[in-house]
């Protein structure tokens, strides 16, 4: 039997780009972006607010697909860790933000 090849998702190919993150107020939201850059440029202005960026998307032939933006071209196997992680884990990075919001809001 022959193997069947996946198609490769390639990123420059994206129509648009989605943001999903927690804000202050501890709710989910998303923003959409017609351009990489245009979201790498918000993300680097909330980093000074209680902001915490959860998962991002790139629309490619009209599905979205969750990718990580990685450090290097290089992955060791810690990356390669946090990578399966990331992608196989329910989001407790939400539980810990409502966490010390909470443990804030008592103090």
């Amino acid at each position: 039997m022959a193997k069947k090849f996946k198609k490769r998702i390639n990123i420059e190919n994206a129509t648009s780009f989605k943001l999903e993150y927690n804000d202050a107020s501890g709710e989910l939201k998303e923003k959409e972006f017609t351009s990489y850059k245009l979201m790498e440029q918000f993300h680097g202005r909330q980093e000074a607010f209680l902001y915490l960026d959860l998962r991002r998307f790139a629309k490619v032939e009209g599905k979205w697909h969750r990718f990580l933006k990685l450090r290097s071209p290089f992955v060791f196997q810690e990356e390669l860790d946090f990578i399966n992680k990331t992608f196989s884990e329910n989001n407790d990075s939400e539980n810990l933000q409502k966490d010390s919001i909470e443990e804030n809001k008592t103090q």
